[in-house]
């Protein structure tokens, strides 16, 4: 005679989530946003502690209120010092079914100038209980966002065979030289040291710096980032190859923050492989150009010491 044995699998129950609401949030620069604090008990639950990990540098929580309809007894304490959100909560009437309760509300700031993300982390020491004890606990965290994300934009030159002297009018995600010029014939990149007074061979490329690529073909070179939009650079006595920002301009409004303090720009002509020149004491008719172009680098000879500080 054939038996068969049925084996029956329980589940086993599944745990009790904290999260929040919304999940991930957002405001602007030196504004804020009230986020909740939510449980989803799958058990009876009593009382609990929570304990929220947060960036202030980005997002400041400036306030936390208990929600007291269901829970009344607890604590909340702000550590500006450690960043950390902690409370308490707990009834006090006993258990409560299982079922979603909110918490707790906490007010997050933009805390930046500048685009930044924070992550909302329950960390350690944050549990539930009911009267058997703790209960199963897992956690949903969030995001915080302050100010407007940068746009991603995408830039293309053409590049001719010989050498180019180029610039990054966009800040890349990746900075490798292999990263930027992907997709570019070409067999060397080079930077010039103001200190050195040296080429150097270039492994990274950054807005600010000028570089020359040896291109083996005509090609067209294209990459993507965000908008590189204000420069301080200091430039040494002597010659500097500097880069540009995503904008053209008048090249006296564009060294306005150097007059005097140069003798001549110098741009490389792809084309004809040879140099145009700027002189700014030199009559119209004996210049070569007179825009500075994003996607280009120029050659500037100081006259000593200076910064050259411009924005789009």
């Amino acid at each position: 005679m054939l038996v068969l044995f049925a084996v029956l699998v329980i589940p086993a129950a599944s745990a009790s989530e904290y999260y929040l609401s919304p999940d991930d949030s957002s405001a602007d620069y030196g504004e804020a946003i009230e986020v909740a604090i939510w449980i989803d008990a799958t058990e009876n639950i009593r009382s609990g502690k929570i304990t929220l990990e947060y960036d202030s540098s980005c997002g400041n929580i400036t306030s936390c209120t208990r929600n007291t309809t269901v829970f009344q007894l607890g604590t909340d304490v702000i550590n500006h010092a450690n960043d950390i959100l902690i409370f308490t909560y707990g009834s006090v009437i006993g258990e409560q079914p299982a079922g979603q309760y909110h918490i707790a509300n906490f007010t997050i700031q933009c805390n930046s100038t500048t685009y930044c993300t924070s992550d909302l982390l329950f960390v350690y020491q944050t549990y539930a209980e009911n009267n058997t004890g703790y209960i199963p606990t897992v956690n949903d965290n969030g995001t915080f966002a302050c100010g407007t994300p940068p746009t991603i934009e995408t830039f293309s030159k053409p590049l001719y065979k010989g050498w180019n002297l180029i610039s990054l009018p966009l800040v890349p995600e990746n900075n490798s030289a292999g990263a930027v010029l992907l997709g570019v014939s070409y067999d060397a990149v080079y930077r010039y040291n103001a200190t050195s007074k040296q080429f150097e061979v270039a492994d990274v490329m950054n807005p600010g710096t000028g570089y020359f690529v040896h291109a083996t073909a005509d090609c067209t070179w294209e990459y993507s980032g965000t908008a590189y939009a204000s420069m301080d650079i200091s430039l040494e006595k002597g010659l500097n190859m500097v880069g540009w920002l995503n904008c053209s301009k008048d090249i006296d409004d564009a060294l306005s923050s150097i007059s005097g303090d140069y003798y001549y720009a110098a741009r490389w002509n792809a084309r004809a492989q040879r140099f145009e020149v700027y002189n700014p004491m030199a009559p119209a008719v004996f210049n070569d150009f007179t825009t500075i172009d994003r996607g280009r680098g120029y050659f500037i000879s100081a006259r000593e010491e200076c910064t050259l500080s411009e924005s789009c």
